[in-house]
């Protein structure tokens, strides 16, 4: 019987071990310790049984039981926490919310100014959608302020104070791509997918991945810092500034040209200081 024991508490005590190596790799969030507080009966409290029994009472098949059933809930609970799943977990995840009845008639301009990544994308509508990217960071969670007057209005994400333990590393960021937008973005290691007929003009700074899509219709795009841009072969650009393009671009006069036929939709600068690598997508 004591080696039964002496398994599950190893195999707990793996479970525990596993934890803290996920999270100092940069894949679960610190926030789990308050998930775990918050449902303590079925985490913390059998803990103290275990510490009890083993100090006073020493019933081994009651140890066995308790160390069954936390490995069973300590398993679970990273799994929860990092696929995302609002159960037993409201610490972790009360971030998201959305505005999608934003006016198709009105110029938008998307405002963000952060350390911590975005994942920018569009969907068929009006409006956006803003939720957390569940990995451990140091961004807080989002909160977006709008003006109701200008043109184009700004809306500005930034970041609400937050709890060391459920800071993120950064936000995800979904546009309508009925609402007209301009964006104006600093992050950094983040991914935009940029791909909207009613986008009039950007201007991203910082690191990431960048991807021009088929449908992109836009004024200017200016990139600031250091970037991989990957252009659909259906999109007619012109790279303007100092940039690594494929070798069958054509070095025109205005500059690095997509099509061989000299035409372009969109025309993307890059600015003095840049490192930016265009790559030719599908």
């Amino acid at each position: 019987m004591n080696n039964y024991q002496n398994t599950f508490r190893n195999i707990f005590y793996f479970i525990i071990a596993s934890q803290v190596s996920l999270f100092l790799f940069g894949y679960l969030r610190p926030s789990i310790i308050y998930d775990y507080l918050d449902n303590w009966p079925i985490s913390i409290f059998p803990l103290i049984i275990v510490f009890i029994n083993r100090k006073y009472y020493k019933n081994e098949l009651l140890n066995n039981y308790l160390f069954g059933f936390l490995i069973i809930i300590f398993s679970t609970f990273p799994i929860v926490v990092m696929s995302g799943i609002n159960i037993l977990t409201t610490n972790s995840f009360d971030a998201e919310f959305e505005n999608i009845e934003l006016s198709e008639d009105i110029d938008y301009l998307m405002n963000i100014d952060m350390e911590g990544s975005v994942n920018l994308g569009f969907f068929e509508g009006s409006g956006y959608k803003v939720d957390i990217l569940n990995q451990p960071g140091k961004t807080g969670f989002p909160e977006a302020l709008q003006a109701n007057l200008g043109n184009p209005q700004p809306i500005r994400l930034r970041e609400v104070l937050t709890d060391r333990l459920l800071q993120v590393s950064g936000w995800k960021l979904d546009l309508g791509n009925k609402t007209n937008w301009a964006l104006d973005i600093l992050s950094f290691d983040s991914n935009y997918y940029l791909d909207s007929p009613n986008l009039s003009k950007a201007r991203l700074i910082g690191t990431g991945e960048i991807f021009l899509g088929p449908s992109l219709s836009s004024g200017d795009i200016v990139i600031n810092g250091i970037f991989n841009v990957t252009v659909d072969r259906k999109l007619p650009i012109v790279v303007i500034g100092n940039a690594d393009v494929p070798a069958n671009w054509i070095n025109a006069t205005i500059g690095y040209l997509n099509q061989t036929n000299g035409s372009y939709n969109l025309k993307v600068i890059v600015e003095d200081g840049s490192t930016v690598i265009f790559e030719e997508g599908e």
